[in-house]
């Protein structure tokens, strides 16, 4: 029984350890190890099934898609990487690179993942949640999943959310709602490094959500909501949910995923 007890305590100050803020604030979503915290869903193969190695650890980083092309079939490449807990008031950091394996090989396509945060529901392709765009020339925009909704700004070509005057960046409106399967708030500005490492923010506070790409806020969104389970044609706030890492026809490393809590005020 000693040793049962002595067993239990070592585990549970280690996963204390692994949750335990450095001296920054951050808490490590990813340990660099293994998928510790995570778990896979795919379109073929459901959750937790990943015969082909479609989400791996090596070299410190979590590795999406780095398997032969001809390894995978039509539709096994779809999928996301999702952790178990939720989150909410928090500041997400992420960094990625592209690699140069594309799903279907032949494809001229934009390499395309993404960072999906407040996730509900059960397990399925497309659960309801929010996207920050991964994506070659597209990396920010805003992505309301599955009838979710929020406010923000229709920003002309032109102008920029981060203008030096602090002007007006552009006209609120509503995205999204009930019956709608995705919705599309576009970014401001393009500094992505497409050779190179990305760092990617976004920042949950309350309802509302800011992207920061490489330092530059690029979107926000005001008044989060969801379709009620109980009652899809009334919305709810949205402020909770998991993280995920997105499997969608590109190789893509990620690295140093963690998040901070956000103080009060």
């Amino acid at each position: 029984m000693r040793s049962i007890i002595t067993c239990i305590t070592l585990l549970c100050v280690a996963t204390a350890q692994a949750q335990s803020p450095d001296k920054d604030g951050w808490i490590p979503l990813f340990n660099g190890r293994n998928l510790d915290g995570w778990y896979s869903f795919l379109t073929r193969g459901g959750k937790n099934n990943d015969p082909k190695g479609v989400f791996k650890v090596e070299n410190g980083m979590i590795h999406i898609l780095g398997v032969s092309e001809s390894t995978l079939q039509r539709g096994e490449w779809d999928g996301y990487l999702a952790t178990n807990r939720e989150y909410s008031d928090i500041r997400i950091h992420l960094e990625y690179k592209w690699g140069t394996r594309r799903f279907p090989s032949n494809t001229e396509d934009k390499r395309n993942s993404g960072l999906i945060y407040l996730m509900q529901g059960s397990d399925e392709l497309n659960p309801a949640a929010v996207e920050c765009q991964i994506e070659e020339t597209d990396l920010g925009d805003i992505w309301l999943i599955e009838g979710v909704s929020a406010m923000s700004w229709v920003v002309d070509i032109a102008t920029s959310l981060y203008s030096d005057d602090n002007s007006s960046p552009g006209v609120l409106r509503m995205f999204g709602g009930p019956g709608t399967k995705v919705a599309r708030i576009l970014k401001s500005g393009d500094f992505e490094d497409r050779s190179g490492w990305n760092t990617v923010e976004v920042v949950l506070e309350g309802d509302h959500a800011t992207h920061i790409v490489n330092g530059r806020i690029v979107n926000r969104a005001l008044q989060l909501r969801q379709p009620d389970p109980q009652a899809p044609h009334r919305m709810i706030e949205l402020r909770k949910g998991r993280i995920a890492l997105e499997a969608e026809g590109a190789e893509i490393w990620f690295r140093n995923i963690k998040v901070r809590p956000l103080q009060a005020g």
